[in-house]
């Protein structure tokens, strides 16, 4: 019974590890618009990973895991703000809420602009390097795989990718940052 629990719990502690670093970085961006300091965002953080680790059972999955963790973020820096607030006066609460709910939208509408920005971008590519893009990461071909199927070396073939990732990431930050950039070739 010991190890079928343990790997319950594994499998948990996977899923959690998974949905958590996936979305770490706009959790973080989100807790940076809530509080001013960002000494505060980590340790804040912090607190914040460690009630989600122990909540992690009433999240249900398949449902939006950052809208769940926002409001576990969200709930955590109040109790941050109340701590501090003998120290100084901080937003109304009514005010704080108005910012954390823009700040959730924000974030999801960053993403979405990004997300459609590597679409555009893919479709930019040049067809061989849309093909190698494909088959490393739409079906998860290993780098070994398609040097041998292409009569390339790995390493010509993991120097192609880097290039091709270099173009996107350049083309994806002029698309999003660019307010004047209406496409053109990658």
């Amino acid at each position: 019974m010991g190890r079928e629990s343990d790997a319950v719990n594994m499998g948990q502690v996977e899923d959690f590890v998974s949905l958590y670093s996936s979305h770490q970085r706009r959790l973080y961006l989100y807790a940076l618009t809530l509080l001013p300091a960002s000494a505060d965002v980590d340790d804040v953080m912090q607190e914040a990973a460690l009630v989600l680790w122990r909540k992690f059972d009433l999240y249900e999955s398949g449902t939006n895991f950052f809208a769940w963790a926002c409001r576990v973020i969200r709930y955590e820096v109040l109790k941050h703000r109340e701590r501090r607030a003998r120290a100084a006066m901080l937003l109304d609460p009514d005010v704080f809420d108005r910012i954390a709910d823009a700040a959730v939208a924000e974030i999801e509408n960053f993403d979405e602009r990004h997300r459609l920005a590597l679409v555009d971008c893919i479709a930019k590519l040049a067809p061989d390097d849309r093909e190698l893009m494909h088959q490393r990461y739409t079906i998860r071909m290993a780098v070994q795989m398609i040097a041998s199927a292409m009569n390339r070396s790995p390493n010509a073939v993991s120097k192609s990718l880097g290039r091709i990732r270099r173009l996107l990431l350049d083309c994806i930050n002029k698309s999003v940052n660019g307010p004047h950039w209406h496409g053109g070739n990658l």
